[in-house]
């Protein structure tokens, strides 16, 4: 029988590393993946690590056949800097990416007939302030205020 795992997409940045020592202090199997390389402290946390991209239709596929995949937390993304350079590039791993990885939970929820979590973090980068002096003056907000990102990572 396959091992049940949750699977962190861009495992190698900020907020994957806490995420991966969060989740292996409760004694989870994680399987990580990321374009560079896991951070050597990381490795041993997690049960498999992968260089891989969630372009991968290929890469996709094998993990469908090699893990019980339970949860998956999505945070690989091209980010605000990079994203303006090449929006392009952006849009196909942070639209066409989370579509991929959407199937990939639909798949595993059909073929083996339990339901998948699918948690991806939202950013402030969604909410369209202006200016520090319009956000200063109206404050808080709700999720559904501001939604007008003026940046290719806020899209």
């Amino acid at each position: 029988m396959r091992e049940q795992v949750v699977l962190i997409t861009g495992a190698n940045g900020e907020i994957g590393h806490g995420l991966i020592r969060h989740i292996s202090s409760m004694n989870y199997p994680i399987v990580a993946i990321d374009v560079n390389p896991l951070d050597k402290p990381l490795r041993s946390m997690v049960a498999k690590w992968i260089v891989g991209d969630i372009l991968d239709q290929i890469l996709l596929g094998r993990l469908v056949v090699e893990h019980q995949i339970r949860t998956i937390y999505h945070l690989a993304s091209i980010l605000s800097t990079k994203a303006e350079y090449n929006p392009e590039t952006a849009h196909e791993i942070n639209a066409e990416g989370t579509l991929n990885l959407l199937r990939l939970g639909v798949e595993i929820s059909q073929w083996q007939g339990y339901p998948v979590k699918f948690i991806y973090p939202s950013s402030i980068a969604v909410y369209g302030l202006p200016d520090s002096e319009t956000t200063n003056k109206v404050g808080k907000i709700k999720e559904n205020q501001w939604c007008r990102p003026n940046t290719m990572y806020g899209c």
